[in-house]
C-alpha cells in the first residue's frame, strides 16, 4: 500500500511542478507583452511611473515660468532630457490631457470657433407640430 502511495504523491508532485513552470513562464510572457505595450506592472519597476513624474515636474516648471516665478537652475534641462529618454525608451504612451472637460451636450462634432447654432435642433416628440426653423439675419 505504501508503494502506491508513494506513487501517487510522485505523480501529484510532478503535475504541480509542471503546473508551477507553466504559470512562471506564462506570467514572464504577460510581462513581457505589457511591457511592451507600455504598462507598467507592479514590481517592475517601469519607466511609465518616472516618466509620470517627469511630466509633472515639466507642469511645475511651466506653471513657475508662467507666475514669473524663478526655476531652479539647470532643472528644465534635467527634466526634458528624462523625458526624451523615457520617450525613446517607449516609456511616454500618451499625450492626452486628462483634465481636459468634455465638450457641451450637442457640441461633439463642432470644431474650434464653431458656435453651437449651426447646429440642427432635435425633432419635436410624436404628436406635436413641427415649428419653422428661425430665420438668419
Amino acid at each position: 500500500m505504501d508503494g502506491v502511495l508513494d506513487r501517487l504523491q510522485e505523480a501529484g508532485m510532478g503535475f504541480l511542478d509542471k503546473a508551477k513552470a507553466a504559470a512562471t513562464e506564462l506570467s514572464a510572457k504577460a510581462d513581457a507583452a505589457m511591457s511592451q505595450a507600455g504598462i507598467s506592472t507592479p514590481g517592475t519597476g517601469g519607466t511609465s511611473a518616472g516618466a509620470d513624474r517627469l511630466l509633472r515636474d515639466l507642469g511645475v516648471l511651466a506653471y513657475l515660468e508662467a507666475t514669473g516665478r524663478p526655476l531652479p537652475e539647470g532643472e528644465r534641462e534635467r527634466v526634458m532630457a528624462g523625458l526624451q529618454e523615457a520617450e525613446q525608451q517607449g516609456g511616454l504612451s500618451s499625450f492626452a490631457l486628462r483634465t481636459t472637460p468634455p465638450p457641451p451636450p450637442g457640441m461633439a462634432g463642432a470644431g474650434p470657433g464653431m458656435s453651437g447654432s449651426s447646429v440642427a435642433p432635435p425633432p419635436p416628440p410624436p404628436g406635436q407640430p413641427q415649428q419653422a426653423p428661425p430665420t438668419q439675419a
